[in-house]
């Protein structure tokens, strides 16, 4: 095993100890370090990390006596592998630049990316090595997107050469714009993402057929049913929430087809697990909509690295980063996230 370098006993890490707006409870600190890697742990040095709407949310809902102290927000990372447990996958190495996600365990307990060094389970969390041709600003970027593309494409058993018609509501946030990149990759006959009218040449350069502006053509699913009733969807991802897109679905979603939803921002997060609950197990004769509807909880996969690793090298997707900022402007950079108008991705600089 190689010997670890020396870490100092202390590193800066942006931490909160109560529930609330990141703008009341999330400051600067001085925390310590962590320990030698064990067993299958790896441990990091934080390049940049990247926050959502998620981490958001955990920081507002998560009471104080399920948290640590000293929690830190934040799920994505990219940098490089300072220390190795023994048991750690042979095929990780000190020196090595890498990008990933934590697993949702470490999330929970407020053992978050946003700071200067972390050290995480390999066995729990996606570890890929950054691919030729990719900053670690742009992996900093990666973590979340490119593992829901796979969990996207793995829940809603879309294969290679699928030949599909896709419909990306919401095409072109973090999620969305690389999942626009992936169904191309995947040999989709056709990509429509939805998006607001500025974002349409960004999405359409990501490989999308056509862009649907969801103001102007407001209600949405009206507009896609009289577009679309004659050639209908074989896929529909909404990275929004929309229950009246799925309500409707019938009028421009196969029969047969899917519709998968990994959003919650129209419905609100408690709302969004009822609709979850009754989409997915409603009769059809009680009035449940006739289509196959999924959600699934967006658990790291370490397994996934492989698959992310060739649909990158490949150069099957890029990174979409709309803006970086300082590791002392976390705050301003939770503020963009709040206004859910990111195009992409926002990063957060922690370190050379």
């Amino acid at each position: 095993m190689t010997s670890p370098p020396t870490v100092p006993p202390t590193m800066k890490a942006w931490t909160f100890s109560r529930p609330g707006a990141h703008r009341q409870v999330l400051r600067l600190n001085d925390i310590p370090s962590p320990k030698n890697p064990i067993e299958a742990q790896v441990l990091i040095k934080v390049a940049y990390a990247s926050l959502d709407g998620g981490a958001m949310k955990l920081m507002a809902m998560v009471p104080s006596l399920l948290r640590p102290k000293d929690s830190i927000p934040g799920s994505d990372f990219s940098g490089t592998i300072v220390s190795l447990g023994p048991s750690a996958p042979s095929h990780l190495h000190v020196g090595m630049a890498v990008f990933g996600l934590l697993g949702i365990s470490a999330t929970l307990k407020g053992s978050g990316t946003l700071r200067e060094y972390v050290c995480v389970s390999a066995a729990e969390t996606l570890i890929v090595p950054v691919p030729e041709g990719f900053s670690l600003e742009e992996a900093g970027s990666l973590g979340t997107a490119t593992e829901m593309a796979y969990l996207i494409c793995k829940h809603g058993q879309i294969q290679q050469d699928c030949g599909y018609r896709i419909l990306v509501n919401g095409s072109s946030g973090g999620c969305g714009s690389m999942f626009v990149q992936t169904a191309v990759a995947m040999g989709a006959k056709e990509v429509v993402g939805t998006c607001s009218a500025p974002n349409s040449d960004f999405v359409k350069q990501l490989g999308a057929t056509r862009t649907i502006d969801y103001r102007s053509n407001a209600p949405l699913h009206a507009y896609l049913a009289k577009e679309y009733s004659d050639q209908k969807f074989d896929f529909i991802l909404d990275t929004v929430g929309s229950q009246e897109l799925y309500n409707n679905s019938p009028g421009y979603l196969k029969e047969g087809g899917t519709f998968l939803n990994i959003g919650d921002f129209t419905s609100g997060t408690l709302l969004t697990l009822i609709h979850w609950i009754l989409n997915t197990y409603w009769p059809k004769w009680l009035g449940g909509t006739p289509r196959k509807y999924i959600m699934f909880s967006g658990k790291a996969e370490p397994t996934s690295s492989d698959w992310i690793f060739k649909l990158l090298q490949e150069g099957n997707a890029k990174a979409t980063v709309e803006k970086a900022f300082n590791f002392d402007q976390a705050l301003e950079a939770l503020d963009m996230i709040a206004t859910k108008r990111v195009r992409g991705r926002v990063v957060i600089k922690v370190a050379e």
